[in-house]
């Protein structure tokens, strides 16, 4: 048996406001609502606006052919993908180089 009468005795203490009258989960949605942390459906929205994929770089192009994709990569400097599977690229940076060179011919 272990004697837990040799341990110091720590005291403990809180004060609360007399001015507040809330109860418990009102206090707990309070805390919630200030701590809150990005949702995954807020991430998927920002990402989504951050990164686009394949699908709608052909969109973006109106080309039907990923391999038109893949030949612009390799000849006419078209911005690699930030993800490979699948594959996503920046939106800004397919929107510079559309601005810039990508705009002119198929």
């Amino acid at each position: 048996m272990h004697n837990y009468t040799n341990y110091p005795t720590v005291d403990v203490s809180y004060s609360v406001k007399s001015d507040i009258n809330v109860t418990p989960s009102q206090l707990k949605t309070e805390e919630v609502t200030t701590q809150s942390e990005p949702t995954v459906s807020t991430l998927d929205e920002q990402s989504s606006t951050l990164l686009i994929s394949h699908k709608e770089v052909l969109e973006m192009f109106q080309v039907s052919s990923k391999a038109t994709i893949y030949k612009w990569r390799k000849s006419r400097g078209f911005p690699d993908p930030v993800t490979m599977m699948p594959l996503r690229w920046l939106r800004s940076a397919v929107e510079e180089w559309k601005e810039g060179i990508g705009g002119c011919g198929r």
